[in-house]
């Protein structure tokens, strides 16, 4: 428990003056700026801002827990300064706070030139909840102290101080929330009165505007989320919330058969989707992460939040890829995020750390859905009562630096992104005038399962000759050539009694024949329950394979105008192309059962070469391997747990597309 009781070792008194210092954006201090206000009841507030910005940030701060962004624009100067009003922003939370309690807000920085941004390298906000202020800030104050002379600003803003103060028409304190780079120069000032300083105040223009959704990240200090799940927590009241559902497909009405796609009906807003969504994401986000402050008031836990986020990607991946991560993927996902942090000067981790550690621990899909988890603000999109702006981090000097997310630029602040958003309709109705055409697949995944195909193809066949090699001591013949290792394993075990030279040769087995069907079995379904749709088309040129699969359904994946995504539960593929009937329609194999029999039955019968390359779980039962050998065959299984995980999820996705036409716009919607 921190303890918001105000000392004069963390927030300095002089007169009847309090300063409270400052990190700028830091949500832990937002929390103990409410805490503080909420105890003391001062007589008046101030903050670091300049006068000129008090209608516009008036207006701001009405609008949370909306973001806006107020322009300070001098005109001819070309100089400009930025304020971004957000829920988890100090200064924002400390004038909404004093709205609430009735008290009065004045805003006391100076209208001179902007100063050249300096980034501070000062300890994580987030050990304020172990030390407590009083350690953290003697900590803050030692890592900030220049020994520089007071600038500018620092007497403007005591002056402005002590004015406040003498002009107090009630009893109490003002309490002044100011950076704390400022605080030890402005206790020192107000040590002694302050004559108003010679300096000419620029005239400005400020603008308050709505800040665009996809421009938040690189703007608001750590993820977004953040900011929303305080919102549902300053209150007070700890929130119970359950994960929240993963749903990302349009909702289009359509009919799937083998010809192609029949139209229905669109159905569905994305809009409020996606703002439903992000909604139950920050309640679930904010009943995990709340802790306690002041026996009631309740703050916000980065770790724990950490911790709410991961489970919600983790959902929203399993929808997509029905690969849900593994246990070692979430232990290495947390400790990897600490350990990034802690070398970055962080105690807990952020936005930035939490997307690096799931494309670390898993894949581009993995890291996109915990920056959509991350980046979610259910108020942010829809009709405004302001002009939206677009900003860039990049253009406004904040430090950006870039990931590379397939196929997409990533703008990455320390800690905040920017990001093409994942293409979605604004009405599901548009996407359904591209689903006009037959099936057809999608070239660049074709190039990928062949080159799999072929590779696992090559694997059974040197498995076999290495199951067929001999190693024998050397008697006068070299056969295939010496066998260095054999030779020094035995050498240093002292196996070797019998006098002569000690050296062994091996003799490489011969492969019965090449190896001509593959079955990839990758999760098999006895009902169908979870791969319900069956398939199977034919190459389309010499270097495709016909393909047998079955898979998820994919209509409940549209990712585009006549583009839908699916999981395969299994595949099989057989060359050369143009010979396979419909595997699922032929009564021989409707009597195996399972769908992975079917497949591999069908590959035996199909495959023109001796070997049959068989990828599963689970070897094949004893009756199918007697049924290859009456034709002559040989099946070899090649277990699915020896392949990359990461690899077999990037294999497992598939897209159909409704005509061929389709292929020239299908890579602004596939990943």
């Amino acid at each position: 428990m921190v303890s918001a009781a105000l000392d004069d070792d963390w927030a300095p008194r002089r007169g009847r003056v309090r300063l409270v210092p400052v990190l700028h954006g830091s949500l832990e201090i937002a929390a103990l700026a409410r805490s503080v206000l909420l105890a003391s009841r001062p007589a008046a507030v101030a903050v670091e801002l300049p006068p000129s910005f008090g209608t516009a940030v008036q207006r701001a701060v009405r609008r949370l827990p909306k973001v806006s962004a107020v322009f300070d624009v001098v005109p001819g100067a070309g100089a400009a300064r930025l304020y971004v009003c957000s829920p988890g922003e100090p200064f924002a939370e400390a004038l909404r706070t004093a709205a609430e309690l009735g008290i009065e807000a004045s805003l006391i920085d100076a209208d001179v030139d902007p100063e050249e941004p300096v980034r501070d390298v000062v300890p994580d906000s987030h050990a304020l909840w172990n030390l407590g202020p009083k350690s953290y800030f003697e900590l803050l104050y030692e890592a900030l102290d220049s020994g520089q002379p007071a600038s500018l600003r620092e007497r403007i803003m005591a002056h402005r101080l002590q004015d406040l103060a003498t002009g107090l028409s009630r009893d109490g304190d003002v309490l002044a929330f100011v950076g704390a780079a400022h605080v030890r120069a402005l206790a020192d000032l107000l040590g002694s009165p302050q004559p108003r300083p010679l300096a000419r105040e620029l005239q400005r223009q400020v603008e308050v505007r709505h800040v665009e959704s996809q421009s938040v990240p690189a703007l608001v200090d750590g993820a977004p989320i953040l900011d929303a799940a305080w919102e549902e927590i300053r209150h007070g009241r700890r929130p119970e919330a359950p994960p929240p559902q993963a749903v990302r497909s349009a909702k289009l009405s359509l009919d799937l058969q083998p010809e192609g796609f029949r139209l229905l009906q669109g159905d569905g807003d994305t809009a409020t989707a996606d703002a439903d969504r992000a909604d139950q994401v920050r309640r679930f986000v904010a009943a995990h992460a709340a802790r306690e402050l002041e026996g009631e008031f309740l703050a916000l836990d980065r770790v724990r939040a950490g911790e709410a986020l991961w489970k919600t990607a983790e959902l929203s991946y399993l929808e997509q890829t029905t690969v849900r991560p593994a246990r070692w993927q979430r232990r290495v996902f947390f400790d990897f995020a600490r350990r990034y942090a802690r070398v970055q000067g962080r105690l807990a981790p952020d936005l930035y750390e939490w997307v690096v550690a799931a494309r670390g621990v898993g894949d581009d899909v993995l890291a996109w859905e915990m920056y959509e988890a991350c980046c979610g603000l259910p108020w942010q999109s829809g009709p405004q009562d302001l002009d939206t702006v677009s900003v860039d981090g990049d253009e406004l000097d904040l430090g950006t630096r870039r990931l590379r997310f397939r196929p997409w630029s990533l703008k990455v602040k320390r800690p905040g992104l920017r990001l093409k958003p994942r293409p979605k309709p604004d009405d599901p109705d548009e996407w359904l005038e591209g689903f006009r055409g037959g099936l057809c697949s999608y070239p660049p995944e074709d190039l990928l399962i062949e080159d799999f195909g072929t590779a696992l193809a090559d694997r059974a066949r040197a498995l076999l000759q290495q199951q067929r090699s001999r190693v024998e001591r050397f008697r006068g013949g070299m056969l295939d050539g010496i066998d260095l290792r054999e030779t020094v394993r035995r050498r240093a075990n002292e196996q070797e009694t019998v006098p002569g030279p000690a050296i062994w040769v091996r003799e490489e087995g011969r492969s019965p024949g090449a190896s001509g069907a593959v079955v990839v079995i990758f999760d098999d379904d006895e009902s169908d329950e979870k791969y319900p749709y069956r398939m199977t088309w034919l190459g389309e040129h010499e270097d495709e394979s016909d393909m047998a699969f079955f898979a998820t359904t994919p209509l409940d994946q549209i990712v585009g105008p006549g583009i839908t995504r699916a999981t395969y539960g299994g595949l099989m593929m057989t060359r050369p192309p143009g010979r396979l009937a419909d595997v699922w329609a032929d009564p021989d194999y409707a009597s195996l059962g399972l769908k992975s029999r079917q497949l591999l039955v069908a590959a035996i019968d199909y495959s023109i070469e001796p070997l049959v390359t068989y990828v599963g779980p689970q070897a094949p039962v004893s009756w199918i391997h007697a049924y290859a050998r009456r034709q002559g065959k040989q099946v070899v299984h090649l277990p699915l747990g020896s392949l990359s995980p990461r690899s077999l999820a990037q294999l497992r996705v598939v897209h159909l597309l409704a005509g061929r036409d389709k292929r020239d716009i299908a890579p602004r919607y596939i990943w």
